[in-house]
């Protein structure tokens, strides 16, 4: 892919979801309470979470930065913004819970349309 963004773009993708996932393996048992979740799924998010930041830091760090890879992560992200929204319907989350999940998945959906936009642009 040679659009110059590309790599920096998903850095910061990189750097958002690897903090993300730190919080939660971290601080799962105080967030779970905060958010009204099982401990275990909010440690098994942020375990997922800093695998997946992990991957992004590689993806961005190639030259080029592969489109199919960038396509692939859009399509995970999109999956993911779903599955949030869903939950916070029915998962039976906190106020808090429900605000949080929603937020996060607002800024997930943003990633995944800037990664279409770079996956279709190339």
């Amino acid at each position: 892919m040679t659009t110059p963004v590309a790599g920096a773009f998903l850095l910061v993708d990189a750097v958002t979801t690897g903090v993300n996932g730190l919080a939660y393996a971290v601080a799962g048992g105080w967030l779970a309470e905060w958010f009204g979740a099982p401990e275990a799924l909010v440690r098994s998010v942020g375990g997922f979470l800093l695998l997946v930041a992990a991957g992004v830091a590689v993806l961005a760090t190639r030259r080029p930065v592969p489109r199919r890879g960038v396509a692939a992560l859009a399509a995970l992200n999109v999956v993911w913004v779903v599955a949030s929204l869903g939950y916070a319907a029915l998962g039976g989350l906190t106020t808090l819970g429900v605000v949080w999940t929603v937020l996060q998945a607002v800024v997930v959906g943003a990633f995944a349309a800037g990664q279409l936009w770079l996956a279709r642009k190339g």
